[in-house]
């Protein structure tokens, strides 16, 4: 049951994969397809209007007139940027509602089961882009509103039918989510098993790179983005003294320091030789805090050696998807400038850049 407990705990892909698509020029075409997604529940009041009879045809024509007008917000919405994750769970909420509001208004009850399979679609989005929990609920959505239409099927005189539909919706809402997060689930461990520095086991430049892309593209708010880039200071002195065996036990060292002093929302890199890079969302534009206790944890190694922290800050609300790569190498390079004013006043010390 380890493996069950894993999967249940196993952190959100949105912005990972939001910087994956975006680093690979997918981002666009995501978003193109996600309007027409959006765009088809403009057709539900059609349905209510010239499809089979409802239960209800008041309430029926309510919901679908709020299901259009959801369905081409979102779309607008995906037609002019990516969204954040609170937006796209929204996405996933309103296709998989209107889904089965759509089932439970048929006076059919076999084309109300029919109906429940489609929710293996807003399954498959939520298997691709969100967490185990969200996968759940749309799952047990899909259940008991097939039971009930399998219920009215089989009442109605035909219970091999109802057996055999209701069958077809778990099949499809088990088989259609699971096999989207295996593949996705594989692509994030292979990814991180190549893209490790092989000595620190930190990111390397190009993952690091797509993630803090992702975050640029996928998160919103008042909330600022961190880029923090530390060079150890006087570390050629190691190599020379103690031999480059030390010195990589020392970069080891610190790359352990700095992940037990960052929070699990943190990002770290090594960038090559003995500079690091460390991102994560703070809530001040100046994280003087942030940054000092980073130049800590390097003071704290064994070895005796300290860092030069260089910072820069974006606002997350001021960048949009397409400019999100370019802020971040302006980012890196602001970091690097305030780095190097550090080392020049002695090393051991935090230069904030300001906003980039």
């Amino acid at each position: 049951m380890h493996w069950l407990a894993r999967w249940w705990h196993q952190p959100d892909h949105f912005d990972w994969l939001s910087g994956y698509l975006q680093a690979r020029g997918l981002a666009r075409p995501t978003r193109r397809m996600m309007v027409l997604v959006a765009a088809s529940l403009a057709l539900v009041p059609l349905n209510a209007v010239w499809g089979p009879g409802a239960v209800d045809d008041r309430i029926t024509m309510a919901l679908a007139v709020c299901a259009a007008v959801a369905g081409l917000t979102l779309a607008v919405l995906w037609s002019t940027r990516w969204p954040n994750r609170w937006e796209s769970i929204l996405f996933a909420a309103v296709g998989s509602l209107t889904i089965a509001g759509g089932c439970l208004s048929q006076s059919e009850p076999l084309i109300g089961l029919m109906f429940c399979t489609a929710l293996a679609v807003s399954g498959g989005y939520i298997a691709f882009f969100h967490t185990a929990r969200y996968m759940l609920l749309n799952f047990l959505l899909a259940v008991s509103v097939g039971a009930w239409q399998a219920y009215r099927v089989a009442e109605a005189g035909a219970p091999m039918i109802a057996v055999t539909g209701y069958f077809l919706v778990l099949e499809l809402n088990i088989g259609v989510p699971f096999a989207i997060q295996v593949v996705v689930r594989t692509l994030g461990a292979d990814l991180l098993r190549t893209d490790r520095d092989p000595l620190t086991g930190l990111l390397n430049r190009r993952p690091f790179t797509d993630l803090v892309v992702g975050r640029l593209v996928a998160r919103r708010g008042d909330a600022y983005l961190a880029l923090a880039l530390l060079d150890l200071d006087r570390f050629k002195s190691i190599n020379d003294i103690y031999g480059h065996a030390s010195g990589d036990e020392a970069l080891v060292q610190v790359a352990r320091a700095l992940t037990k002093a960052c929070p699990g929302t943190a990002l770290l890199c090594r960038m090559g030789g003995e500079e690091f890079l460390v991102a994560d969302i703070v809530e001040s534009p100046v994280p003087t805090d942030w940054a000092q206790c980073l130049c800590s944890a390097v003071e704290s190694v064994s070895y005796t050696v300290t860092a030069s922290v260089g910072t820069a800050t974006t606002a997350l609300h001021d960048v949009g998807a397409d400019q999100a790569e370019a802020m971040f190498h302006r980012l890196v390079r602001a970091a690097d400038a305030a780095m190097y004013r550090a080392k020049r006043e002695g090393g051991n010390r935090v230069q904030h850049a300001g906003a980039a």
